[in-house]
Formats: C-alpha cells, sequence, structure tokens
C-alpha cells in the first residue's frame, strides 16, 4: 500500500514529493498496455467501420444479385419492397434488411404469397466481408406469415416453389450461404395437408437454430417459444392454443444423414417434458422419439386439456403422483404416419377445492393410448382402467375402452354413488342453491358407432347394454325456475335395447307429477336406425298449477290463471327411430292417446274417456279419429291437413287444405262454452242441446 499524502503537525501536503515516486514507476510500466489497448479499440472501430462501409457500398449488387439467381433458377419468385444495412440487428453480425419480402408459387406475383414476411435480416460476418467474401451466416425472419400447403402426393408449395429450372451442384456456393443461426420472431406457420383435411397453425413467438459444422456432422441447438393449433376439417382437436416451449440440441450425421436429439426439454403449459431420440431424414422422416414427465400434481393432464376449462381446473389443488409415457416410432411423411404408444395415470392424488376445501380424494387411474401400426384412426385405441376415486360422501369407479376411433367401439364400465349437495360445492354450480339429493348410476355399455352412417351400427350386432339410474330426495332452486323443485325421484333401468322408466315423481312448488314409461329401442334412436321403435308414457298428476308454473320474473299477473285436477293420460307412438333425429319437422310416425282425464278449477267440467290417434307425415297431417266427453256431452273428430310443413317454414307461400268431420251424440252448448262463471253464448242460445 501506498501513502499518497503524509502529514504532520507542522508540516504541509507539498512537503512530501517521494511518496509519488512509486506511483509514476507503475505508470510507465502500465503505459504501454494502455496504448495497446486504446489501439485494438481503434483498429476494431476502424475494421467495423470498413465493414459497414462495405456493405453500404455492396448492399444493392448483393441484393440484386440475389433475387436475380432465385427468380432464374428457380420456378417461384421473389419481390421486396426495399433494402437497408442495419448493424446492430443480429449483432455480432452485420446484416442487410429485405423489407416485405415475398415469395411467391411461380413468377405471378399478383395472387396471395407463400411466405411473406416484414423483416428479414440476411447476417455477414465482420472478418469474412473485410476478405471479400459475401457469405450469408444467420437469417432472422421478423413478423410475419408463411403458408405451406402439403398436396395429396405429399409435395408441399413451398419446396416446389423453390424447385430448380437448372442443376446446381453446390447450393451454399451458388447463393454464397454459411449459416450458423437461423432466428424466429413472431412469425405465423401454417400447414395444410390436403390428403387429411389436417390444419395445423403455429405461431413462433420466438425461436433460434445454431448450427456448428466438422466434416462428419453438424450440431444444432433449437431453442423455440410457439402457440399450436391443430384442426381436421372444422374440427378442432384437442391441440387448441396451446403453449409449448422447446430447448434441445440436435446432430445430424451428413454420413448416415440421421438426426440424433439429445435428452431434452419440451415444455408444454405449465407441464415439463423430457425428450430423446433419432430421426432417420432418408428414410420419409423415420422417427424413434420417447417423451417422459412426471409431476406431484395433475399439471400434465392440464395442459391437455381444452383451453376454456383450464381457468376452471386451476381453481382447484391437486397433488399426487402423475406420470406420462409416449414413444413416437415410424416413418412420418409422404403419405405415413408414426405409431405412437403412450402410457399414462396417477396414483395417491386428490382434488380439493380451494375456496370450501370439499375434496374429492383417493384418485387414481391407469390408461394407455395407441395409434396401431397403421397409424390411422381404425387402429386407433384409447383405454383407461381401474378409475377410482372416493369423494367426501359417495364413491365413483370406472373403466373405459374405445376402439377404432373411425368408427369407435366403445365399451364402457361405470359405478358411481354421489350426494349432489357435495358436488355442488366442489364444483361450485352456479345458479342451483339449496341443491340436495342422491345420485346412483350402474352402466355397462358396449356398442359400436359409425360416424359416417349411424344407422349401419346396428348391423354389427355387437351391443350390450345395461344401466340403472337412481335419484333420490333431489331438490333445488333456480332462478331459471319458476317454482323450486321440491322433490324429484326417479327409478330408470336400460337391458339390452328396451328402456323402462320405472318411476318419475316430481314435487315442483304446489304441483306435482308422475309418470313411468318404456321405449322399445333406444339405441335404434341415438344410431338413427330405420327400425320401428315403440314408446309409452302414463303421466298423472294431482294438481298442476298453471299460473305458478308459467310465472317469470317481472310478471304482476298470472299468464294462465288456470289449474289442473286430477290429470291423467296414456300415451303411445309408433315410428321409425331415424324419424326423430332426421324428420325436419314433425316426427314422422302414429300417435296414440287413451284414457285422457281432467278436471279444472275455473272451467267446472271433466273431460274424460279421451282418445286420438294421429298420423304424421312427412307434409300431411292425418288424424283418424279424436272423440273423448265432456261431462255427458261427446264429439268424434277426424280430417286431414294437406302440406302442415308450410306452417313451419320463416316465410309461408304455397297451398295447405283443411278437410275434416265432427259429430256428436250430445253437445251442451251452455256447458261447453262457460268459463269462468262467464257464458260466452246469445241468450237465445244458452239452453241449446245438439
Amino acid at each position: 500500500m501506498y501513502t499518497l499524502f503524509r502529514t504532520s503537525p507542522t508540516r504541509g501536503f507539498g512537503e512530501s514529493p517521494q511518496a509519488f515516486r512509486p506511483l509514476l514507476a507503475d505508470m510507465r510500466i502500465l503505459r504501454p498496455l494502455f496504448y495497446f489497448l486504446v489501439g485494438s479499440a481503434l483498429l476494431l472501430v476502424l475494421l467495423t467501420s470498413s465493414a459497414i462501409g462495405l456493405l453500404f457500398w455492396r448492399q444493392d449488387a448483393v441484393v440484386k444479385q440475389l433475387l436475380e439467381v432465385v427468380n432464374e433458377d428457380f420456378e417461384g419468385s421473389i419481390t421486396i419492397r426495399g433494402s437497408h444495412v442495419s448493424p446492430f440487428a443480429a449483432f455480432p453480425y452485420i446484416s442487410i434488411d429485405l423489407e416485405d419480402l415475398k415469395v411467391f408459387a411461380d413468377k405471378d406475383t399478383a395472387v396471395t404469397p407463400i411466405l411473406h414476411i416484414g423483416d428479414t435480416y440476411l447476417g455477414f460476418d465482420l472478418l469474412t466481408l473485410i476478405s471479400g467474401q459475401m457469405d450469408i451466416k444467420t437469417i432472422r425472419l421478423s413478423s410475419g406469415d408463411i403458408n405451406l400447403v402439403q398436396d395429396t402426393l405429399g409435395e408441399f408449395n413451398l419446396m416446389k416453389a423453390f424447385a430448380t429450372t437448372k442443376e446446381i451442384e453446390d447450393p451454399s456456393t451458388e447463393f454464397h450461404v454459411d449459416l450458423q443461426r437461423i432466428t424466429l420472431k413472431n412469425v405465423d406457420i401454417t400447414k395444410l395437408n390436403e390428403a387429411d383435411n389436417v390444419f395445423i397453425d403455429l405461431f413462433v413467438n420466438s425461436g433460434t437454430l445454431r448450427f456448428e459444422k466438422d466434416p462428419k456432422a453438424i450440431d444444432a441447438g433449437v431453442e423455440s417459444d410457439f402457440v399450436i393449433t391443430v384442426k381436421r376439417g372444422q374440427d378442432t382437436t384437442f391441440i387448441r392454443n396451446k403453449h409449448f416451449h422447446v430447448n434441445t440440441a440436435l446432430t445430424f450425421d451428413k454420413k448416415t444423414h440421421v438426426v440424433n436429439i439429445a435428452p431434452s426439454e419440451l415444455k408444454l403449459g405449465e407441464a415439463l417434458f423430457s425428450m430423446g431420440g433419432t430421426v432417420d431424414v432418408d428414410d420419409d422422416m423415420l422417427l424413434d422419439l420417447t417423451f417422459k414427465g412426471e409431476k406431484p400434481s395433475f399439471e400434465l393432464f392440464i395442459a391437455f386439456a381444452p383451453e376454456e376449462l383450464v381457468p376452471t381446473l386451476r381453481r382447484y389443488d391437486n397433488q399426487g403422483r402423475v406420470f406420462f409415457m409416449a414413444d413416437v416410432k415410424g416413418k412420418s411423411i409422404n403419405g405415413h404416419a408414426p405409431r405412437i404408444d403412450a402410457n399414462f395415470g396417477c396414483e395417491n392424488a386428490y382434488f380439493a377445492n380451494a375456496f370450501n376445501k370439499k375434496k374429492v380424494d383417493e384418485l387414481q387411474f391407469k390408461g394407455f393410448f395407441t395409434t396401431g401400426e397403421s397409424g390411422a384412426a381404425e387402429t386407433m385405441e384409447l383405454v383407461i382402467k381401474d378409475f377410482s376415486s372416493r369423494p367426501e360422501a359417495g364413491v365413483f369407479k370406472a373403466d373405459l375402452s374405445i376402439k377404432n376411433f373411425a368408427s369407435p367401439e366403445v365399451e364402457m364400465r361405470v359405478e358411481s354413488d354421489f350426494d349432489l349437495a357435495f358436488l355442488a360445492q366442489f364444483l361450485e354450480i352456479e345458479g342451483l342453491s339449496r341443491l340436495k339429493g342422491k345420485v346412483q348410476l350402474t352402466m355397462n355399455f358396449h356398442d359400436i358407432i359409425d360416424l359416417e352412417h349411424p344407422e349401419r351400427s346396428l348391423d354389427q350386432l355387437n351391443q350390450a347394454y345395461f344401466s340403472e339410474l337412481r335419484v333420490t330426495d333431489l331438490s333445488f332452486v333456480s332462478p331459471d325456475l319458476p317454482v323450486a323443485v321440491n322433490d324429484l325421484d326417479i327409478h330408470a333401468t336400460m337391458n339390452g335395447a328396451a328402456a323402462q322408466l320405472h318411476f318419475l315423481n316430481l314435487k315442483a312448488g304446489s304441483s306435482d307429477i308422475a309418470i313411468t314409461g318404456s321405449i322399445s329401442d333406444l339405441p335404434a334412436v341415438i344410431h338413427h336406425a330405420p327400425t320401428l321403435v315403440s314408446t309409452d308414457l302414463s303421466i298423472s298428476s294431482k294438481l298442476l298449477d298453471l299460473a305458478e308454473l308459467t310465472r317469470t320474473k317481472g310478471d304482476t299477473m298470472p299468464r294462465i290463471r288456470e289449474s289442473i285436477l286430477d290429470f291423467s293420460a296414456d300415451l303411445r307412438f309408433q315410428a321409425k327411430a331415424n324419424s326423430f333425429t332426421e324428420s325436419p319437422n314433425l316426427p314422422i310416425g302414429e300417435f296414440f292417446i287413451e284414457n285422457l282425464y281432467a278436471s279444472m278449477d275455473n272451467y267446472p267440467h271433466t273431460l274424460h274417456d279421451f282418445r286420438a290417434d294421429v298420423f304424421v307425415e312427412a307434409e300431411d297431417f292425418r288424424v283418424i279419429d279424436f272423440s273423448g266427453e265432456i261431462d255427458s256431452s261427446d264429439f268424434h273428430f277426424s280430417g286431414r291437413l294437406t302440406h302442415y310443413d308450410l306452417w313451419f317454414e320463416k316465410h309461408p307461400f304455397g297451398d295447405t287444405k283443411l278437410e275434416f268431420d265432427l259429430t256428436s251424440n250430445l253437445l251442451k252448448l251452455n256447458d261447453l262454452l262457460t268459463y269462468d262463471g262467464v257464458n260466452y253464448l246469445p241468450d237465445d242460445y244458452r239452453h241449446e242441446e245438439l
């Protein structure tokens, strides 16, 4: 340590010059180093300035040569709006910015381009510029879109645009390319496969591909952040707006043309997967990849959930061992699809509502998915087995198997017993309050569904159905209903094709209704089959308060001031099953009403022995018989309405015709036309009988 100034009570600062001598000696030693650093900095500035000046000077020639070569040697064409030198866009490389770069499929530049990039930066190395070489070292694409189309032969429009019109021995020499890095920022890449109508939308927020070359291999590093959506036709797959982050290292063997992917990270949403494997470029992009993931939460599955469901799932605390492992093997281009085999599951897991602490515990399941050897929808299979959980009140167990995604063969077993009060709190069901009751469901289901021709599914003769549903003491209040549901009890079974409603008893407000019934072939309706189906319903009620049931919020007066007392009726309907689902207007078939009985508060008469037999056809409506009695009066009606279908059109146009016969043994007009104490007949006719 040096003492620069030494003072004493009797001496001033200037009286110790010897103290500066060691410091001055060191400065003389450091002076050459200082000159070297300053000189190097000046030389670097000089070289950089020279390179930039050289690039400014040769910019027009470089761009002109590039455009001329591409537009002469390739099937497609390239246009730009302009160019300028951008020294720091890809620092330490010095760049030329091609503004509004467009690539077209052919020489017609009036059509929509395949590629349109706002700024394309071609980066040049400082030292190679000074040596006179104009090799492109980096490419940076910023803000734009690339629209790829793969035709039915597997060829891409962009590759066809860059198909050469003459033989090129060495593209890197021809176009002065020695790439070391490619960067993308805010580039939207879309790809449409015309063979299977699969559309992929990949928006790259940022992405970098780095190269290092040696005589035997090319080492590359890839880091990218992107959002992807996959559609098949008009239908969006489960991959919709999925956020990926990839960080991996690749090695391309120049001799074997095989890409080796080092163990790498793939992040989907908040879930982190590891990946690795190989890609054989020459063998139709032959893939041999492995993906693995394991977390102490459900982030692995939330990552695959539909976008609109993710915020709901994140309202729940969750924990457990969740795992996922997948192998992707096989050729992947030119009409080939790789085989995917995935295993997944969870153990000792739970979901808990973070707000009210309601919890589903002991959640576990295992499953697998495979595309099969061909990778086609016909060979795909999904199995989830031993799915079980223990809600705070109740149980749930299930197994699911789906084979052949083109015409799914579904096999499912469910056993559940839920307390609805717990379920409402756990799910935070909006719009329902004071929900109580129990739901028990047992289901064994095996069916084959032809998605293209559902009516053919029954030809498989491979259906097996058994289901039993019990709803006990269900009650709730909803703002969408005029009255509270005080009590609902249901018991329904399905054995084979026949469905039986043993009872449905409902009490709502002061009203009640009881229904029993059956349908002879419910699967035929589901499959749109042309099978004749019979439906029977028996309905009864002690009181239907229409004023109460039709009331809406804001009403000051009842809409219908009437109550139906002691109502009962038997209904029957016979029709082809597909008429329920495919008829444009009314279901086509024959309707029966039998033994209808009712009385009313304000209409002091009893309706009894009502019967009806009605045919509904595609355009005509025929009443074979509609008869009944009101007190001691009776009537018999039959008729025909042609072109009733016109009345379902928004702007009816055409001819419709009504024909009918009405007969009666006795009509007491005074009784029939009196309502709520008011007789609507003139005085002279009030006591007439016909």
